[in-house]
C-alpha cells in the first residue's frame, strides 16, 4: 500500500460510523479466514492451535507442489521462501498483537522448512539465505522486545520449544545455521535454560560427523557458553572465557562485540588490531570493526586509512563512506587526482570501472572497456549517450554475439540482451542486428523464432 492509498483508508475509515464498520468487520470476517484470524487475534481469543497447523498445511502444501523426485528446484526455492516470507510477517503481527510464545513457534516452523530446505532445493537465487536471515532477524526482535516483560518459568517454555528444533538432525551437516536457532534467542536464556540449552549443544557435538561438523560444532558451542555467559550478566567470566579463547576468531569476534557495547572502545581497539596481525584470513571482519569504533570515537584519521586499506584491497564498498569523510574534512578534490591514479594501478577493472562509472570519468571508463569487453554490458547503458557509435559495436560484439554453443537457450539470451539493449539505445540499430542474425544464419530455425518474438516487441 502506497501513502496515498493509506491517507484514503484513513480518511474512509475516520468517516465512517462505529456501527457500519463493525458490520463490516463481521462481514467480511465470514468470507475471509485470514481477516477473521486477525481479527479475534486483535480483539478476541485467537485459537493458536488451529493456526499453527493451517499454517503447516499451507507450508506443506507450497513445498509439495514445488517438490519434483525430492527435490525443490531454482524457481521452486523461490515460490516456497515466499510463502514462508509470508509466514514470518504473519507471526510477526501475531507478536505485535501480544501472542509471544504462539509467534515464536511460527518462526520456528519457518525455521524448520527451511533447514530442510538446505539439503533438497536449489537455493542458488540466494531466496533461501534471505529467508534464513529474516527469521533468525525476526526471533532476536521478538526475543529481545518481549524478555523485559515476561516471567522466568514463561522464558524457560519458551526457550525448551527452541532446543528442541536446535537438536533436530535436519541441521545435520548445517552447524551454522543450526546455532543461529538458539543464539537468535538468547535474549530469553535463563539460569535454568542455560543448562538446558549447553546440555543440548554438547549431544549435538556428540552426535555430529567427524571432521567439519565436530569442528564447526566445537566452535559454535564455545560461542554460545560466551553469549550466555555476557546474557546472564556473568561479566568476568565471559571475559576470562574469551580471552582464553580468543585464538578463535569467532570468540574473538564476540569479545569485540562485548566491548564495543560496553563502550570500551579502546578494549575493542587493541583486540582488532592484534588480529589484523594474526589473522589475515578475517581481516576484512577487523576493518569493518574498526570502522566502526573510529566513527564512534571520532576518530576520522585513522576511520579514513582503515577505508582506504580496505578499497585498495579491492572492497569496493569502502569507496563512499572514504569519499564521504574527505568530502566532510574538504580534502577530497586535492586528494582526488593521486586517488584514481593509485585506483587505476591498485583495483581490478571491475573496481576501477566501478569508481569511473560513479565520478562520471567516461572518457576513462570508455578506454578501459575497450580493453577488457566483460565489462560492456554493465556499463554501456552509462557510456551510450557520449559514445553510441562505439557501445554499438562493442556491444554486439561482446554481449549480443557472447555465445559458445548455438541452441535455443543461447538464442533467448541473445534475444534478452537486444532488447536489454534498446532500453539505452536505439530500437533501429536493435532491429537491423535481428535481421542482419537471421540472414547469417538461415539454417537455424529456433534463432529466426526467438529473434522475431523480440523484433515483435520492439515494432
Amino acid at each position: 500500500m502506497n501513502s496515498g492509498e493509506k491517507q484514503s483508508l484513513i480518511k474512509a475509515v475516520n468517516e465512517a460510523s462505529p456501527e457500519g464498520l463493525r458490520q463490516f468487520i463481521i462481514n467480511q470476517a465470514q468470507f475471509d479466514p485470514t481477516f477473521f484470524r486477525d481479527v479475534t487475534a486483535q480483539f478476541g481469543d485467537l485459537d493458536t492451535d488451529a493456526e499453527l497447523v493451517q499454517t503447516k498445511k499451507l507450508i506443506q502444501s507450497t513445498v509439495r507442489k514445488n517438490k519434483s523426485y525430492g527435490f525443490i528446484d531454482y524457481q521452486g526455492c523461490i515460490v516456497v521462501c515466499n510463502v514462508l516470507d509470508d509466514v514470518i510477517n504473519k507471526y510477526m503481527l501475531r507478536f505485535r498483537q501480544g501472542h509471544y510464545h504462539h509467534a515464536m513457534n511460527g518462526l520456528l516452523l519457518v525455521v524448520e522448512t527451511a533447514a530442510k530446505m538446505l539439503s533438497d532445493a536449489d537455493s542458488s537465487s540466494g531466496a533461501l539465505t534471505d529467508t534464513f536471515d529474516r527469521v533468525f532477524g525476526s526471533m532476536k526482535n521478538l526475543s529481545t522486545n518481549i524478555a523485559p516483560e515476561i516471567l522466568e518459568s514463561q522464558k524457560e517454555i519458551v526457550i525448551k520449544d527452541v532446543v528442541r528444533v536446535f537438536k533436530r538432525k535436519i541441521f545435520a551437516g548445517w552447524p551454522e545455521q543450526r546455532y543461529q536457532v538458539l543464539y537468535n534467542a538468547l535474549p530469553l536464556i535463563t539460569p535454568k535454560s542455560a543448562k538446558l540449552a549447553q546440555s543440548a549443544s554438547r549431544a549435538v557435538i556428540k552426535a555430529a560427523d567427524e571432521g567439519f561438523e565436530t569442528t564447526q560444532s566445537e566452535i559454535y558451542d564455545k560461542v554460545l557458553h560466551a553469549r550466555i555467559l555476557i546474557q546472564l550478566g556473568e561479566q568476568s567470566d565471559a571475559e576470562k572465557f574469551m580471552d582464553e579463547h580468543k585464538t578463535i576468531p569467532q570468540i574473538r569476534e564476540v569479545e569485540i562485540q562485548n566491548a564495543i557495547q560496553n563502550k570500551n572502545y579502546v578494549r575493542a581497539e587493541e583486540l582488532c588490531l592484534e588480529a589484523s596481525k594474526q589473522d589475515q584470513g578475517w581481516r576484512r571482519i577487523w576493518e569493518q570493526y574498526l570502522i566502526k569504533i573510529y566513527d564512534a570515537t571520532d576518530q576520522q584519521q585513522k576511520q579514513e586509512a582503515v577505508l582506504e586499506n580496505r578499497l585498495f584491497a579491492n572492497y569496493p564498498d569502502a569507496y563512499e563512506p572514504l569519499k564521504k569523510l574527505r568530502q566532510q574534512d574538504k580534502s577530497w578534490d586535492a586528494q582526488y587526482p593521486t586517488f584514481l591514479a593509485k585506483a587505476a594501478k591498485k583495483l581490478t577493472p571491475e573496481n576501477y570501472a566501478f569508481i569511473l562509472d560513479k565520478e562520471r570519468e567516461f572518457d576513462k571508463l570508455m578506454q578501459l572497456v575497450m580493453q577488457h569487453p566483460e565489462l560492456t554490458e554493465t556499463y554501456s547503458k552509462d557510456l551510450y549517450s557520449n559514445y553510441p557509435d562505439v557501445v554499438n559495436k562493442l556491444y554486439y560484439q561482446n554481449v549480443v554475439l557472447n555465445e559458445k554453443h548455438p541452441g535455443r537457450q543461447a538464442y533467448r539470451r541473445m534475444g534478452r540482451r537486444i532488447k536489454n539493449y534498446t532500453a539505452f539505445g536505439s530500437v533501429q540499430t536493435a532491429i537491423k542486428w535481428i535481421d542482419g542474425l537471421i540472414d547469417e544464419y538461415p539454417s537455424r530455425p529456433a534463432l529466426a523464432e526467438e529473434l522475431n518474438k523480440v523484433k515483435k516487441k520492439l515494432q
